[in-house]
């Protein structure tokens, strides 16, 4: 079973948890609450990670991924390309839309 380290408050966790369910893998990751903390690190998730930050997921074979759209791009080859397919301007459009949500979630935070 995969392992995710999230935190609730987390637009990546959630974008990351939106991936997995459309994708229908939710079922396959244990969802490790953590308390992610720009300085008082989180040990547990330093583990999978090195930045301590969350979304960390470690895969069912240890490999440990971290930043949402890696994790995002793994849980996609687990369902063979359903969100974005492998190759042709339809994966690169994937990816640019990928990437406008990420600035739009980034713009969001700046705004609080």
């Amino acid at each position: 079973m995969m392992q995710l380290f999230y935190a609730s408050t987390s637009a990546y966790v959630r974008k990351v948890m939106v991936c997995a369910q459309v994708l229908g893998l939710a079922d396959a990751i244990a969802w490790l609450d953590s308390a992610a903390h720009p300085v008082e690190r989180d040990e547990r998730i330093a583990a999978f990670n090195p930045l301590a930050k969350v979304p960390a997921l470690r895969t069912h074979h240890g490999l440990c991924l971290y930043d949402s759209r890696v994790i995002c791009e793994y849980l996609n080859t687990l369902s063979q390309g359903a969100l974005f397919p492998a190759t042709g301007d339809a994966r690169w459009q994937s990816l640019t839309r990928q990437s406008l949500g990420d600035g739009l979630i980034d713009a969001a935070l700046l705004a609080l």
